[in-house]
């Protein structure tokens, strides 16, 4: 009854997830997967040439470096299409609103980001729990992409925009936000997904296919079904994806992009979030806050 989708560049991963996979799903199902390391297909393209090929009604758009540890996950999912009309798509992170500002799904807003989900690092692990209403479900309007689930009639009507997103960042925001206009988009909380990783990468690329994502977007963003203080929210969004960002190997030429498109530098209540931006990782400052922290 599911088609699980996955784009993969490690061979040792995808035996693994498919594995897990087979143990933790709990219904029929198809694995179909795209060897993508000699290819280098954006991930748009790859993921509707596999949902064309599937032959399940409800389609898994799933990441190779994560394990399931939730028993019968695939009839969680099911149940939650057929108990809920309108739905179209299901993931395990997400946001009530997305911004017109240069950001991801996350706001850092409290009361509109929901997710459940675990970070497994080499060193650490870290439960993230973002839950609004303690709810088990919570409609949102854009969504991860480590796990997304739909069904065929949905992604049929929607599609991956393999015309604008050639790489891999930004194919679930703007999936997910299309989608919303026209279905449901939930979060739910009922899956237990580890995530085996070493952080996502927000370096030039992702900075880069960001600028371009929001240019192109002007005219249906921002966008939320729920009633909010715009203003507010945008102001905590844009400190929040700048303080992110910090951390990263991002080239001069496109930080002064970010600041200059959207003109941050016309509030001075952005500066010392731009000064960290631009200086922050150059001057090897995490380092030494980590080194601090340390001792």
């Amino acid at each position: 009854m599911i088609s699980v989708l996955i784009c993969s560049v490690n061979p040792g991963l995808l035996e693994k997830v498919t594995e897990n996979i087979r143990h933790s799903i709990g219904i029929p199902f198809e694995i179909l997967s795209f060897d993508n390391r000699i290819a280098k297909k954006g991930i748009c393209e790859v993921y509707n040439q596999l949902a064309s090929k599937s032959k399940f009604e409800y389609l898994c758009f799933i990441h190779e470096d994560v394990l399931l540890r939730t028993e019968n996950w695939g009839r969680i999912i099911t149940e939650i299409f057929l108990s809920h009309p309108r739905t179209g798509l299901v993931g395990i992170a997400g946001s009530k609103y997305k911004s017109a500002y240069f950001s991801g799904w996350y706001t850092g807003v409290t009361e509109l980001d929901c997710a459940s989900y675990i970070h497994q690092y080499s060193s650490k692990t870290e439960q993230v729990l973002l839950s609004p209403s303690g709810n088990k479900l919570e409609e949102v309007v854009c969504i991860d992409g480590v796990f997304m689930c739909c069904t065929k009639t949905s992604w049929n009507k929607i599609l991956f925009d393999e015309k604008l997103l050639k790489g891999f960042h930004f194919y679930d925001i703007d999936f997910s936000l299309r989608l919303a206009h026209e279905y449901k988009v939930l979060v739910t909380f009922d899956i237990e997904l580890v995530h085996i990783t070493t952080g996502g990468d927000y370096s030039n690329n992702w900075v880069q296919t960001a600028i371009l994502y929001h240019q192109k977007k002007k005219e249906v963003l921002p966008f939320s079904k729920t009633s909010i203080n715009i203003k507010r929210i945008d102001k905590k969004v844009i400190i929040t994806t700048l303080d992110h960002l910090k951390n990263y190997k991002i080239d001069l030429s496109n930080k002064i992009k970010w600041i200059v498109f959207q003109k941050l530098y016309l509030n001075p209540s952005f500066y010392y979030a731009i000064l960290k931006f631009i200086l922050y990782e150059p001057w090897g400052l995490k380092k030494i806050h980590s080194n601090r922290k340390t001792k």
